[in-house]
């Protein structure tokens, strides 16, 4: 069989290594068929401009072409660059500055003719062509341009011959080019001017792309600096910065993960790229995987010096090699498993008696006792077959009754278990009375008592707590003895855990001079732990340090070693003597009598907590010194995932509603409380237990709360179906007939949780009922014995809640009323419509707190009176005063005042005397805007206005000199000017507030006044609408997802 499998293997071999040597020659073909098409297509392409240049010297020295005739000029290269496909400029500049040229646009392939000279004052002129080569309409306009200060003019002028000038980004076009220029001289040898023959680098990359290169292969070609020039994926070879100006990347740069590796392999094998002189094929590797690299150089001899690289991935080849390998290999193991089979067979004719005599004794071994052996022989291996059956027999038999027996011991175990739990949830329900009752009587719901008899009361409470403590110690001591705690395990964060956890252990430090402090640093990596199992760890030892600590501070920090989380319990307190450390662990150890005498506990809380972090897979130990303290050390694996991802919902419920109880810890809700407020705060109070109900009424009563009682369910519904509507609902969980679950569904039926909120109160205290008591919609859960204060914090949270609920939908409905007011005292698009000198476009979009943004266009005695201002800030407030100055100008204009002087220090005066009774620090600017006959006076203070005059010239008034902010002084009579400006036929004034100069885009970048004023000024032909329009849309396309925080206000104004 070794032999088989021997040869099977070196069959395998062979032919997995002929397929490897098909993949190397299949690739080498690939990789060499390919370079010399892009080789043959560079040539061709480099070639196009110098055969121009040559068409273009040969008509001017045989004086068929005369470049001083412009005009014929123009012709001239529209018919060169319609006749060559490749040519994306041909153009000329001589050395009057004058410039024509003809481009071919890269996105439709349409024809263009370009002029500048002193006639248009250099301005480029971009002219649309016909069929025939002649200009028909303007196409648009460009900045100035002087041929002789450009690159490829002084490229030909330095060269004095036809050259080639450095690849450039083009200036009307997204794309490189590249091209030659071509010197012209008179007879003299004097520089009359320079053709350009320019093509687009682009039409490389998309000739690359039509290349098939395996599947996933590329090409790309670079420049020996390692710039890249065009790839088969049309990557573009340019980035631009934040200064707007072109940056070539290389290849090394790729934004294609492929490109980016070759490259970076090619700068690791070769020192500098100038080193290729010749083609070269290599191979690399990218995460293990094989790739084939062929780079050949390319010059035209013209100065051109380029490297085409071409990758393949090995995967493109090795598919149906790894099928056909595939194949093999299943053929060998075919073969492989018949002979096997055969030598199987073969063999356990010989020895099966004996396989089955071993693999019996190996089944009894097991524990199968059942197992037999089936062997009917005379002879020696016969007598042990029957040897073996009795033995099993016998085995068999004892087996059965051991079982039998662990059984029996198995269900009183379980019985003892049910016990517990039942005794637990017993004895919890009476003790909750013996604490509410006591405490009550401690508070005077009876009278007034002696201060022994408190004293005495007070022992009686801190008894009767000591005895729930050891009813849950007990019980979770039984749990993690038998291993029936079943940890749900998932992603948390320590730092929130303990911040839970100190909140709710600071009742427990009383009066005592001593600081909770939580060090741990929130960017810890989460641990894998249970959340109920991992609070109650720190339950523990928190409340163990504040035990054993009369005053310092108790500070939980954590240390990320290897894997786990160190936390460490650090305290100042009393400290462990050192032979008592061995055994604090210990099932019912303290540190020694006198301790439990003073302080109390069962022993079993340490107990506890070593089981339950070891059952976490963690290790706990401590260190300590007698008086000056101790450190509780314990470890936590951590855990790789998000605990975002995995927090489960009713959970973090749960932990939202015990935190509520500590944000209201520093409410008094003791004698010393104003109770005055709760006598008109109603407690319904449900609960089957007589006694528990006195408590809880004792309780509330000394609260001065009015409270209504119900012994069930049915009980409270009908007190809430007759028209009891309490603030609040105590309700019990386990009652006859209906429990609490149900009455809560029921009550949810009529009233949200924030309408009524429901504190469920029980003696079960499993996470899974507290889970219930969320899910079917109550908002808060108290286990008994039930802590008086915590009550009442509670109950004080939720009415807090609900209050604070009303009073927010109070506010929204009051801002909700002030945006109206605001949207309906602007003008109407009707209104501006019926103004005949002015076409104006308006528009306002409010944040969402209310703004002060305002506008007012009306006319008045023949003038057209525009008002635009912005409040500072938003809110209430902000609207209020934007309606205050909205009226007051509409008011002022009938007395029939025309000095903006006096108009505006009249204005301020009314405004800021009722901010002042307002208590308000808000002011506006404001900008008065008077229109009649073309003319334009502008008084008071606002953003800069933009007057877009004819051809797009934007110019801008700066208002600062004329005005001052509204309401921010009482007298601004010597601040305000005003300034009158002329205006012309189809001018555009465009008002704005900062809501649109200021808004933030989702990269913080503001949209600024320069992007408005370039927009407005390209698109200022348009209609006052239109323009309108086109702004906001930029506005809100610059904002994207971005937040609004400021309303946005635009006016558009055209003159008819």
């Amino acid at each position: 069989m070794l032999q088989i499998a021997a040869t099977v293997g070196i069959v395998g071999y062979l032919s997995y290594r002929n397929g490897q040597e098909a993949v190397n020659n299949v690739a080498s073909q690939l990789r060499k068929e390919i370079s010399d098409r892009i080789e043959a297509d560079l040539t061709t392409f480099t070639a196009t401009p110098y055969v121009i240049a040559q068409i273009i010297d040969s008509d001017i020295r045989d004086q068929r072409l005369n470049p001083n005739n412009l005009v014929s000029l123009e012709s001239y290269l529209w018919q060169q660059i319609h006749l060559f496909k490749y040519l994306t400029f041909v153009s000329y500049g001589n050395e009057k500055n004058e410039y024509v040229g003809a481009s071919r646009d890269i996105s439709n392939g349409t024809i263009k003719l370009s002029l500048a000279n002193a006639t248009n004052n250099h301005i480029v002129h971009i002219y649309n062509t016909d069929k025939n080569g002649q200009r028909t309409q303007l196409y648009r306009t460009n900045k100035k341009f002087y041929p002789r200060q450009r690159s490829w003019y002084q490229a030909a002028k330095n060269h004095g011959k036809v050259a080639w000038y450095p690849i450039y980004k083009y200036s009307i076009y997204d794309g490189l080019g590249i091209g030659i220029s071509l010197p012209h001289y008179n007879q003299n040898r004097q520089l009359q001017g320079v053709f350009t023959v320019d093509m687009a680098l682009v039409q490389i990359s998309h000739f690359l792309h039509t290349l098939k290169i395996g599947k996933t292969g590329q090409a790309f070609i670079i420049e020996r600096d390692g710039n890249l020039v065009a790839s088969s994926n049309l990557e573009k070879p340019y980035t631009v910065g934040k200064d707007n100006q072109p940056k070539r990347i290389k290849a090394i740069e790729s934004q294609e993960f492929l490109v980016r590796q070759t490259a970076q392999h090619l700068q690791k094998t070769f020192d500098n790229l100038q080193q290729i002189n010749q083609s070269q094929e290599l191979s690399f590797f990218i995460n293990g995987k094989r790739n084939f690299l062929e780079v050949q150089p390319f010059q035209d001899g013209k100065g051109l010096d380029w490297l085409i690289v071409i990758v393949v991935p090995e995967s493109d080849f090795i598919s149906q090699i790894n099928a056909n390998t595939q194949t093999t290999i299943i053929l060998c193991v075919i073969a492989l498993v018949m002979a096997t089979s055969v030598g199987i067979a073969t063999a356990q004719y010989v020895v099966k008696p004996i396989l089955d005599l071993k693999n019996s004794a190996i089944a009894l071994a097991s524990g199968e006792f059942q197992q037999t052996v089936k062997i009917v022989r005379n002879d020696e291996l016969g007598i042990l077959a029957n040897a073996f059956n009795s033995m099993a027999e016998q085995l068999q038999s004892s087996f059965q009754a051991l079982a039998e027996k662990n059984v029996e011991l198995h269900q009183l175990n379980q019985l003892k278990d049910e016990f517990l739990a039942n005794t637990s949830h017993e004895l919890r329900t009476p003790l909750n009375g013996i604490i509410g009752i006591t405490e009550s009587l401690i508070d005077g719901v009876a009278g007034e008592l002696p201060n022994q008899a408190i004293a005495n009361l007070n022992m009686v409470v801190a008894s009767g707590r000591r005895l729930a403590n050891l009813v849950n110690d007990i019980l979770d001591f039984s749990q993690l003895k038998h291993k029936n705690i079943q940890l749900q395990i998932k992603p948390i964060r320590i730092q929130e855990i303990v911040d839970l956890v100190i909140a709710l252990s600071q009742p427990l430090i009383g009066k005592k001079a001593l600081q909770l402090i939580n060090s741990i640093h929130p960017d810890l990596p989460p641990v894998a732990a249970d959340e109920n199992r991992l609070q109650q760890i720190f339950y523990n030892l928190i409340g163990n340090a504040i035990k054993f600590t009369d005053s310092g501070k108790i500070e939980i920090s954590a240390l990320l070693v290897n894997q786990h989380l160190e936390i460490i319990v650090s305290d100042t307190g009393i400290g462990i003597p050192e032979d008592k450390l061995i055994n604090i662990f210990e099932s019912f150890e303290q540190a020694d009598g006198s301790t439990g005498r003073i302080y109390g506990g069962t022993g079993l809380g340490l107990t506890v907590t070593k089981q339950l972090v070891e059952l976490h897979g963690g290790n706990i130990w401590v260190i300590s010194e007698v008086d000056k303290g101790s450190q509780f050390i314990f470890t936590l694996p951590i855990s790789i995932a998000d605990p975002k991802a995995n927090i489960n919902e009713n959970i973090q419920l749960l932990r939202t509603s015990s935190y509520l109880s500590v944000v209201v810890e520093d409410i008094p809700t003791s004698k010393s409380a104003n109770t005055s407020e709760n006598q008109n705060l109603h407690i319904l109070v449900v609960d089957d237990e007589v006694i528990n109900l006195q408590v809880l009424v004792n309780i509330l009563s000394l609260q001065k709360y009015t409270i209504s009682q119900a012994t069930n369910a049915i009980e409270a519904l009908k007190l809430l179906e007759t028209g009891l509507k309490p603030d609040l609902i105590l309700l019990d969980v386990m009652m006859p007939k209906m429990t609490g679950y149900e009455l809560t569904q029921k009550i949810r039926e009529t009233w949200s949780a924030s309408e009524l909120p429901i504190l469920l109160l029980t003696a079960k205290n499993q996470t899974s009922d507290l889970v219930n008591g969320f899910e079917v919609g109550a908002n808060d859960y108290l286990t008994k014995p039930i802590d008086k204060e915590e009550l009442l914090a509670r109950i004080s949270t939720h009415l807090n809640l609900v209050k604070l609920k009303a009073d927010n939908l109070r506010l929204q409905a009051e801002i909700e009323v002030t945006r109206k007011l605001q949207r309906m005292l602007l003008p109407s698009q009707k209104e501006l419509n019926n103004i005949q000198e002015l076409e104006i476009a308006a528009f306002m979009e409010p944040a969402s707190a209310v703004g002060g943004d305002y506008y007012d266009v009306l006319v008045h005695q023949g003038h057209i009176k525009i008002g635009i201002g912005d409040v500072t800030g938003h809110g209430l407030e902000s609207g209020v005063l934007m309606m205050m100055v909205q009226m007051a100008v509409r008011t002022l204009l009938q007395s029939n005042i025309t000095n903006p002087i006096e108009f505006l220090s009249l204005l301020n005066l009314a405004v800021y005397g009722n901010l002042r009774r307002m208590k308000s620090h808000k002011n506006m600017t404001l900008a008065l805007l008077d229109y009649c006959q073309q003319k334009l006076k502008i008084s008071g203070q606002h953003d800069n206005i933009i007057i877009v005059r004819s051809g797009g010239i934007i110019e801008l008034i700066d208002t600062i000199d004329l005005g001052f902010p509204i309401g921010l002084t009482e007298n601004i009579s010597h601040f305000v000017n005003s300034m009158e400006v002329d205006l012309c036929k189809d001018d555009v004034i465009v008002l704005y507030t900062d809501g649109i100069t200021e808004a933030e885009g989702d990269n913080r970048v503001m949209y600024g006044l320069d992007r408005l004023c370039n927009l407005v000024g390209r698109i200022w032909e348009q209609s006052a609408h239109a323009i309108c329009s086109t702004v906001i849309e930029d506005v809100k396309q610059h904002i994207g997802l971005h937040t609004v925080y400021d309303d946005i206000t635009l006016l558009v104004i055209k003159q008819k």
